[in-house]
């Protein structure tokens, strides 16, 4: 009976000493190119409670400020460099310029290391203004206390396929009294390398 625990606590002390150094191990993200792109083919912005909605393709660009970093939540990862806002199903949408650069930080990650499913990240300080008709135009910003946010699904191969957003993160809006109090959006992305529609950025533990 002895010998039977000493070995199961051998068993159990030895699977604690691999789950530590597998996580270790895995302690900061490496992306296999600083420069993405993410294509959104339908991007909605819609008020909270419902009713205004305006659906545009929108591209997003920008860098990782590093090809390797930490998993430190709210740790500043990215900037988006470039957004551009097609022809909207209805109404209109304008990216402020002048407020780009926009901040990306990291949040978490789903999945269990070193195998993660996916990574969430936040975007600060991005500005837009949305006119779904009959004059009424309302300003949005995302902040630290009202972030936008979204998940990157990561493929067991290792790339990044697609950013799909947190339609459950309110964003407030001004400007008419028509203009909701509250937006969110809805949609999900394609994301590549910078500069191709087919070279996907592969996100490896290292």
């Amino acid at each position: 009976m002895r010998n039977r625990i000493t070995t199961a606590s051998a068993v159990l002390a030895a699977a604690l000493l691999l789950a530590l150094s597998v996580t270790s191990a895995a302690s900061r993200l490496s992306y296999s190119s600083k420069e993405f792109r993410i294509m959104f083919a339908s991007l909605t912005f819609s008020a909270e409670e419902g009713g205004v909605a305006i659906t545009c393709p929108v591209t997003l660009e920008g860098s990782f400020l590093e090809r390797t970093s930490t998993k430190v939540r709210d740790q500043l990862a990215a900037r988006i460099t470039r957004s551009t806002v097609g022809t909207c199903r209805e109404g209109r949408a304008t990216i402020l310029a002048e407020t780009v650069p926009w901040d990306v930080t990291y949040q978490s990650f789903t999945g269990v290391l070193p195998n993660i499913t996916g990574v969430r990240y936040a975007l600060l300080n991005a500005a837009f203004q949305v006119e779904p008709g009959l004059g009424i135009v309302c300003l949005a910003r995302t902040s630290r206390e009202w972030q936008a946010a979204g998940e990157a699904r990561r493929e067991a191969s290792g790339a990044i396929t697609s950013l799909t957003t947190d339609s459950s993160l309110p964003i407030p809006t001004t400007g008419n009294v028509e203009c909701p109090r509250f937006g969110i959006f809805t949609g999900s992305g394609e994301v590549f390398v910078q500069g191709s529609s087919t070279t996907r950025v592969t996100l490896s533990l290292i």
